[in-house]
């Protein structure tokens, strides 16, 4: 997205932005890098001063050079997609926070914007040295509470100091901008106060997911399939991925000549590959393994359906996810959990249908009710992909975004 086109507001005396992410920016990584992909590039837009504190795989020189920004703080990251990854994140996490902290102290910013509760309580830590600075949480998801349902027994010992310091961020940031009503109302359980909390949702770059021909994977992958369907993403086992697995035994028994895509690595795959080959369903499932963000939407557009797994746990109430608005982009319908912060982007059969969390058999009950009528299915994605456009492209959230921050600034000095 080029954000060249937006008024410079703060050329003679620019705010002072420091943008905290503890995930890989360069290159974007999933989570929450696209939204702060954008954020970063928004407050360059407006004639900010703007530091960034991120993973990146690349020189913090070229980091800085593509956007623009004053100075990076590269941090230690941890593979998304890595075996191992919940004890690399629990060795890092300290690292950074003492990390960004200290760079905080020094830097004395008029405004740190920190992307969930981890980088939030570096933020919460560095105002310790300077009270002045205006500590804003940008809250998309429950880290520890996602963590609850992680399958190891050691992390439990964790999980608790996590979850103070994580309900302390929420608590104790001066302002949060999050993603949904629904998460605003967990906010406001967990501390926050209601009139401190604005919401910014999530979206997508339509430059980048847009229809693109993908006939050529759909020859490779899944020749004489009548339909595709997509998950696309990082693959845990916290979100319950086989749910998916479950629906399509049924799905295949009344559409034999359906496939399903699975775009994206994560530490779930081995366990969904073991599980497709005991119900002999291997001829139905392509897993691609982890693919690079530009390439995403030639897996979409050369799908039918786009797919949305979460189960119905407090972490889940609250999200919206970037997969739906990627498929309606790409033109595809979604078919997504019926969750609250979900249900806030989509009205049933509008742009998809709903199906009940955990319940595979509604799952399939709703894939096959859209793959058994093109038409509406098309209509769906025509819907999804006007909703987009009107509603969900980057630009104007980032903007929206960072005019908050910049009224927040101009309340305090006021």
């Amino acid at each position: 997205i080029s954000y060249a086109g937006s008024p410079r507001l703060y050329e003679e005396q620019p705010v002072r932005v420091l943008v905290t992410i503890f995930e890989k920016l360069i290159p974007i990584s999933g989570g929450g890098t696209p939204r702060i992909s954008n954020l970063v590039k928004a407050f360059v837009a407006r004639g900010h001063e703007v530091y960034v504190a991120s993973s990146i795989a690349v020189s913090r020189e070229e980091a800085i050079d593509r956007y623009g920004c004053a100075h990076w703080l590269p941090i230690q990251g941890v593979n998304r997609l890595g075996r191992w990854k919940m004890p690399k994140y629990m060795v890092a996490f300290p690292f950074n926070i003492l990390r960004v902290t200290n760079y905080a102290r020094r830097l004395k910013p008029d405004l740190i914007v920190s992307h969930n509760s981890i980088a939030g309580y570096s933020a919460l830590l560095a105002k310790g040295f300077h009270p002045q600075t205006l500590a804003l949480l940008d809250l998309t998801d429950l880290l520890f509470e996602y963590l609850e349902d992680y399958p190891s027994r050691w992390l439990g010992a964790i999980l608790s100091v996590g979850r103070k310091m994580e309900r302390t961020a929420i608590s104790d940031s001066d302002k949060i901008i999050t993603i949904s009503q629904a998460m605003k109302g967990i906010a406001c359980r967990f501390g926050a106060r209601p009139q401190d909390i604005d919401v910014v949702p999530d979206g997508v770059d339509t430059n980048i997911f847009k229809k693109i021909n993908g006939d050529d994977l759909r020859q490779k992958y899944t020749r004489g399939a009548d339909h595709v369907l997509i998950f696309h993403g990082v693959i845990d086992p916290q979100d319950h991925p086989e749910l998916l697995v479950e629906a399509a035994r049924l799905v295949v028994e009344r559409c034999p000549k359906t496939a399903f895509w699975m775009v994206g690595g994560g530490t779930a795959v081995p366990y969904l590959k073991e599980r497709v080959a005991r119900y002999g369903l291997d001829d139905h499932f392509h897993f691609s393994g982890w693919v690079p963000q530009e390439e995403v939407p030639r897996y979409i557009s050369a799908s039918d359906l786009g797919l949305v797994i979460l189960p119905d746990v407090l972490s889940a109430r609250g999200r919206v996810t970037l997969k739906e608005f990627e498929y309606w982009a790409c033109g595809v319908p979604s078919i997504l959990p019926r969750l609250p912060a979900l249900e806030e982007v989509m009205e049933e059969g509008e742009e998809g249908l709903f199906y009940t969390p955990g319940d595979h058999r509604d799952l399939a009950d709703k894939v096959c009710s859209l793959l058994t009528n093109d038409v509406r299915r098309k209509e769906l994605g025509t819907r999804g992909l006007q909703k987009v456009r009107e509603k969900f492209e980057w630009r104007s959230l980032a903007e929206r975004f960072v005019r908050l921050c910049e009224g927040y600034l101009e309340s305090k000095t006021t």
